[in-house]
């Protein structure tokens, strides 16, 4: 007979468990927005949903004052400017070790360097973390940077 053993490191990563208690505990107050899909979960998303969470894909869709929770993947600078201009009211579900990125490049660029992120640049996480930071280079792995070092630009040898 055969058995299932289920890992125990299954289910969520801490970042995630964490901002969809964080949604649960908003919802539990009423309807609120979300800026982008908290988690990538369809199924949980679509629970959040039936409470009472509405996904928005850019602060100008928030109605004004409105409660609005920041996705686990964060958010840009930017974007968190915009919805303070629109008097919303922010929790802020962005994972810590995600917030920790973002000061990392933040800093970085300050100190003169050119911040360097692996992975997909179309990805909502990818484009809040370079959304701390003016100028940056995005590389879909180790391998397409090492071959940028060896023959791209200055900054990167």
């Amino acid at each position: 007979m055969s058995r299932v053993l289920l890992a125990r490191s299954a289910g969520f990563c801490f970042g995630v468990s964490r901002s969809v208690r964080q949604a649960e505990a908003l919802l539990a107050e009423g309807p609120c927005f979300c800026l982008g899909e908290l988690i990538h979960n369809a199924d949980e998303m679509a629970a959040l949903k039936a409470r009472g969470l509405t996904v928005i894909d850019a602060p100008e869709q928030l109605p004004e004052g409105a409660r609005v929770l920041i996705r686990a993947h964060g958010a840009s600078e930017a974007e968190y400017a915009a919805l303070r201009a629109r008097g919303a009211r922010i929790t802020d579900a962005t994972c810590p070790n995600v917030e920790r990125i973002h000061r990392l490049v933040r800093d970085a660029e300050e100190r003169g360097r050119l911040p360097v992120v692996l992975g997909d640049a179309r990805h909502p996480e990818v484009r809040a973390i370079r959304g701390w930071c003016r100028d940056s280079e995005v590389f879909a792995d180790a391998a397409e940077l090492a071959a940028q070092a060896d023959g791209g630009p200055p900054s990167l040898r």
